[in-house]
């Protein structure tokens, strides 16, 4: 009935005043995608007026390629982001002094594997690591490999599955290039680019996600991802050897500092201005001992001028989330929950100036309200005002849906484990009484004897029949919950279509 009415209200709104939707679009890296969703859609939650705001993962040489456009170097997106810089050969298209790159994020790229190890560390060097993915080595018990994982127990000759992307990535760019620098008698320069000449029996994978399944759902494969990605999908991590000689993982690198200390490292070749060429920087395998290795730096490409494709509201709006990436309110996310460090200090305050100094041709700039405003001006209800007071009672019962979800599976998953487990006893309290009950049955049955044959043989046949009757339950109660699961998802859906695209909360 409501979906009718707001129909029906929206129907009979006069042409002469409706309002214009501020829109902006950008494309580029699937890496820190996640993080540019949740900064838009906050902003459009936050928002009065009605504005939308998108971004498509498409990959750093993707963004690239929208940025620069057609032969005019007319943009096909408002803005670009990559992991990777441009070349030199394609930053010296465009005119001295009217690109930026903005350093916005910093994450580290890792390499996972799904090798059984009974939860035991599995060490690998960089020269390991280059004969792996060029297929010299291809069992996961080859001597060099249990060399250094002595404690390593799988069946003789374990075969190693190789994991790449398929497209151009930055991922594999990073990769390739540390592969080169740190063992290049294994790794030679032909084969460092954005998309590798790989070996034929290699999996190829598209995208993040793709990489996660290749690596989740064939045993004894490795991979890489970035950092965050992998974690949130709960993979397994390889320990890296650093430049000082240290093994350790991405996530405890980051813990103590070591993503962004590969920036500030003095042979990082950072630029002194934005605007210059970002093609020597090299946050790989630079020093110190809880430094990460493999350290990728996610850029939005933006023009100085915008008034060459955007209007002055557009590139206003462009403005305001350069300037929320850069602000914790909105992008502690991206540290908290997808594993990135956000760029701090000078380089932060650089790239601020940059983003005020912008060419709009105009438009009305945007205020951010931190808290209520109080000052009896009206600022906090103007039109151009992002207000963390404006929320969304959608989005909070969306939320509280997805934590049901989450519990759901996790009941799913430990039910699954269960069934699985084969001594149902060990697993959990929901069959101890019955464990009890079946005891005191046998004592019962055999006169109190537990040491009869035929008692023996005939608990045998009750636990067997016990057992499948509570799989057939499990597959029951597993199959109710995937169902019910799957009916809250689509209810989810149809949510956040009709509060998106037909109320435009």
């Amino acid at each position: 009935m409501k979906f009718a009415l707001s129909l029906l209200l929206a129907a009979a709104i006069p042409a002469s005043v409706a309002q214009t939707v501020t829109s902006l679009h950008g494309s580029g890296t699937t890496n820190p995608q996640k993080c540019y969703w949740d900064i838009m859609d906050t902003l459009m939650k936050q928002s009065k007026l009605p504005i939308r705001m998108t971004y498509r993962g498409v990959g750093s040489s993707t963004g690239q390629k929208d940025f620069m456009g057609d032969a005019g170097l007319s943009p096909f997106n408002d803005f670009g982001s990559g992991d990777i810089p441009f070349s030199a050969e394609n930053f010296n298209k465009f005119d001295p002094g009217t690109i930026l790159h903005l350093p916005v994020l910093m994450g580290a790229i890792s390499f996972f594997h799904s090798v059984p190890t009974g939860g035991a560390e599995l060490k690998l060097n960089p020269c390991l690591l280059a004969r792996i993915f060029n297929r010299e080595i291809t069992t996961w018990t080859h001597e060099d490999i249990m060399a250094i994982n002595p404690g390593l127990s799988l069946a003789a000759d374990y075969p190693i599955n190789v994991a790449r992307r398929v497209l151009g990535s930055s991922s594999t760019k990073s990769i390739a290039t540390y592969l080169h620098q740190t063992c290049p008698e294994h790794w030679p320069i032909e084969l460092v680019d954005s998309v590798v000449d790989w070996k034929n029996d290699t999996l190829p994978c598209e995208g993040s996600g793709g990489m996660t399944e290749c690596i989740r759902d064939n045993s004894g494969t490795i991979g890489y991802i970035d950092s965050g990605h992998g974690h949130a999908e709960n993979l397994q991590e390889i320990d890296l050897l650093n430049f000082d000689g240290q093994y350790i993982s991405s996530k405890t690198a980051n813990s103590k500092g070591g993503i962004l200390a590969a920036a500030e490292s003095p042979t990082a070749g950072l630029p002194t201005e934005l605007d210059q060429s970002f093609a020597g920087v090299n946050l790989l395998n630079q020093p110190g001992s809880n430094t990460w290795p493999v350290v990728a730096l996610s850029y939005i490409y933006v023009r100085k001028d915008l008034t060459g494709h955007l209007s002055p509201e557009s590139a206003q709006l462009l403005r305001a989330f350069l300037t929320a990436v850069y602000t914790p309110e909105y992008n502690e996310i991206c540290q908290n929950t997808f594993g990135f460090v956000p760029v701090t200090g000078p380089l932060r305050e650089k790239a601020l100036q940059e983003i005020a100094n912008l060419n709009t041709g105009g438009g009305t700039e945007w205020f951010f309200e931190f808290s209520t405003d109080k000052t009896g001006t009206g600022v906090g209800q103007g039109d151009h005002t992002f207000s963390v007071k404006r929320d969304s009672y959608s989005e909070i019962e969306q939320d509280s849906l997805l934590s049901k979800i989450s519990a759901l599976q996790a009941e799913i998953a430990q039910m699954k484990s269960m069934g699985m487990g084969g001594n149902m006893g060990s697993t959990g309290g929901v069959d101890h009484d019955h464990d009890h009950e079946h005891d005191d049955d046998k004592d019962t049955t055999n006169g109190g004897s537990t040491g009869s044959a035929n008692g023996a043989a005939e608990d045998d046949d009750m636990d067997e029949d016990y057992m499948a009757d509570f799989q057939r339950d499990e597959e029951l109660t597993a199959a109710l919950a995937m169902g019910a699961i799957s009916i809250a998802l689509w209810v989810f859906t149809l949510i956040v279509i009709i509060v998106k695209y037909v109320l435009h909360v």
